[in-house]
């Protein structure tokens, strides 16, 4: 899920956290959505899906045994992403895994909840097993129906096998939510992130807990090599060599903040200051200014004021 902001002069940055007003449940359009099938390497597949509010990636692996997933937007768009689908074989959908428990990620539950396993870690179901209500939803979103609950949950790690990859699933810690996995095809040598990192330029990735999203990068990053393919759950792919540009960026903007937290400085205060010069490289050609949310995410990170529900 993102939440859209005044962050880079001349486009949206979008980020989920902060003040700004969120794209809600059921207001994408996907009648104007224009999708693109990205054959990455072997029999991974990316399924992208831009229409007027944003970009949504469906991560795929085909195989004999059929078709494994990593997220699926909002479950209005089944049609457009099973007619991707159909490009690359009419074969059943066996499983299909959740980065994260929000409703962009999770709409194919209920659509192939019947048939197909659905994998995430322990959070997602349990929120969506109840109502939530997210500070960015004027709404309350779920209860979800019974056959969309992820049937196969974990806390730290899990591994699946299927179509001869080896696909590894870990929660490394709080991040864009309570609930982010990281998914690592280890043959294919990609590996999915959800909403925890962008590609260079576009858009700052955030929510509930920016030194917990620092964190899992780090681990991301000693993990994955020169050859790898990064899949993130809005932007176009990346690589090492972005994140390794990335992160520090991140961690001396983390290492800012929290200087500026122990001389005294308020919230607002920091908020005010903007980002730091050293994001002008990552963002351009594109000239940028503001930031304040996600300076106030960091703020609330360190200080562990952040709301939890998001």
């Amino acid at each position: 899920m993102k939440i859209a902001l005044g962050l880079v002069v001349g486009f949206l940055a979008l980020f989920g956290g902060g003040g700004a007003a969120a794209f809600q449940m059921g207001q994408t359009d996907y009648t104007k959505a224009e999708t693109k099938l990205v054959r990455l390497r072997g029999n991974m597949s990316l399924i992208q899906i831009t229409t007027p509010q944003d970009l949504n990636n469906i991560l795929v692996l085909t195989g004999p045994e059929g078709y494994l997933l990593v997220d699926h937007p909002e479950a209005v768009a089944n049609a457009i992403v099973q007619k991707e689908l159909d490009q690359l074989g009419k074969r059943p959908v066996r499983f299909l895994l959740n980065t994260h428990w929000h409703y962009d990620h999770v709409g194919g539950n209920e659509i192939y909840g019947t048939d197909a396993i659905i994998v995430a870690q322990e959070n997602v179901r349990a929120r969506m097993m109840t109502a939530q209500k997210p500070f960015w939803s004027p709404a309350a979103i779920g209860p979800y129906a019974e056959k969309a609950w992820p049937r196969i949950t974990f806390r730290d790690s899990v591994t699946i096998h299927f179509d001869g990859d080896d696909i590894e699933m870990d929660h490394y810690a709080n991040g864009h939510t309570d609930s982010d996995s990281v998914v690592y095809f280890s043959k294919a040598n990609v590996v999915a992130v959800g909403d925890i990192y962008n590609a260079k330029g576009e858009d700052l990735a955030g929510g509930l807990d920016i030194l917990g999203i620092a964190r899992s990068l780090a681990a991301v990053l000693a993990r994955v090599n020169d050859d790898t393919i990064i899949v993130t759950g809005h932007s176009q792919p990346s690589n090492k060599r972005e994140l390794a540009w990335y992160l520090p960026i991140l961690n001396a903007q983390i290492e800012r903040v929290r200087r500026e937290i122990a001389a005294g400085k308020s919230r607002k205060e920091i908020e005010a200051e903007g980002l730091a010069a050293d994001w002008a490289p990552w963002f351009a050609p594109k000239k940028f200014s503001g930031g304040q949310d996600f300076l106030g995410q960091i703020y609330g990170s360190i200080q562990h004021t952040n709301e939890v529900n998001q």
